[in-house]
């Protein structure tokens, strides 16, 4: 007797057409990550691009800078995927990730070998929003926040010492200041207040304090706008070196800023609160990001024809892929990426998400060999402390 081995036809398409409809499942799913790797590719280009491409012309560059790092794993993310199907497509990512590698060293300092001090001459600065030296909790009285200050700067022992947001009010303000330096152990000093005042008895400015003598000074101000910066020519063993002191445009953001930031994780806020509040935040993003620009061409411009070395410290309220971090880093070394560890290394202490904010930049004159960024609890930032040798 002999078997029927004829098979089903019927169940035969069926297989057919499962197949089909799983291998255009697949395509589609495919197809919709390569053209999101597309995005994001070109979303981390745009970041690169905010570096060397003033806000004054492309402001909405500025918003992809700021995002550089979040862009850059979703970057990182892709390629681990195309890596996994061993798929041609992990070319987009890495071409886009490669292309910004400068931006990579600025939040993840890659060193090969260690920086060699080039004399005994040696120079330890610290750069540090005090925040008014209120000090950020509620329960701190002024002379005792202020008293923390100091206590925590002459315990650092600097030879020079940046401050920004130097408030004090009450008390003659060159008997403040001359306490403050004494204490510190820093006689020669410069600041400038961020606008003036009549009062004799108030004081809120950028200030340098100094071991060496000041030979020269100066300050910087866009038009109608506070003052932005200073700087101090030293006298140090025979040479002669320039000190900016920087404090770049804020967001200036108030409260209400910071309740809408609060309620963007609220599913239950109000859309035409959230809709209000995303405007008057854009309008305050844009409008720094321009000023910044302004500022740092400005002090740029200032720069080239300075006949010394240069060392910046302060406060730019910008991140290291922003057009005011590149324009005053050009031709310079930054001490976080030459002798800092941290990764990101957020010097930011306040509510919003941290960013490296805080710098120091410096010429070739100088080598950096230490960073270090003290997480005290005085202020909405982080001071940070550097060492530097420098030719004889």
């Amino acid at each position: 007797m002999r078997r029927n081995t004829c098979s089903n036809p019927q169940g035969n398409d069926e297989t057919k057409e499962n197949m089909v409809k799983v291998s255009k499942k697949r395509h589609w799913v495919k197809t919709s990550f390569l053209i999101l790797n597309c995005f994001s590719a070109a979303a981390l280009l745009c970041s690169c691009a905010a570096a060397y491409i003033s806000p004054v012309n492309i402001w909405i560059l500025a918003f992809f800078g700021i995002a550089y790092p979040v862009i850059l794993i979703i970057n990182l993310l892709f390629v681990c995927l195309w890596l996994v199907l061993w798929n041609r497509f992990i070319f987009i990512s890495m071409l886009a990730i490669l292309l910004g590698i400068g931006n990579i060293r600025t939040i993840m300092p890659l060193r090969f070998g260690v920086q060699k001090s080039r004399t005994q001459h040696t120079l330890r600065v610290i750069t540090f929003n005090v925040h008014s030296l209120y000090g950020n909790q509620p329960n701190n009285e002024i002379p005792e926040a202020r008293s923390q200050v100091t206590d925590f700067l002459a315990s650092e022992n600097p030879d020079i010492l940046c401050v920004q947001e130097f408030y004090a009010i009450g008390e003659e303000y060159l008997k403040t200041l001359h306490k403050f330096s004494r204490s510190l152990g820093l006689e020669n000093y410069f600041f400038k207040n961020y606008r003036e005042f009549w009062q004799k008895t108030k004081i809120n400015a950028i200030a340098t304090f100094s071991r060496y003598p000041m030979v020269n000074q100066g300050f910087f101000r866009l038009e109608d706008k506070s003052t932005f910066g200073i700087f101090t020519d030293l006298a140090i063993r025979g040479d002669t070196i320039r000190v900016y002191n920087l404090h770049l445009e804020s967001i200036r953001l108030g409260n209400d800023d910071y309740s809408f930031y609060s309620q963007l994780t609220d599913p239950g806020a109000d859309e035409k609160n959230l809709a209000k509040g995303s405007r008057r935040m854009l309008w305050k993003l844009k409008r720094a990001f321009i000023l910044r620009a302004m500022e740092a061409e400005m002090l740029s411009s200032h720069m080239k024809s300075c006949p010394y070395p240069i060392l910046i410290c302060g406060d730019f309220n910008d991140t290291p892929s922003s057009f005011a971090y590149h324009t005053l880093s050009k031709g310079r070394n930054d001490a976080f990426v030459k002798a800092g560890n941290d990764w990101i290394g957020s010097t930011y202490a306040g509510r919003f998400p941290a960013f490296r904010i805080d710098y120091m930049l410096y010429d070739d004159f100088f080598t950096a060999t230490s960073y270090q960024k003290k997480e005290v609890d005085l202020s909405d930032h982080y001071p940070v402390i550097s060492e530097f040798t420098f030719k004889p």
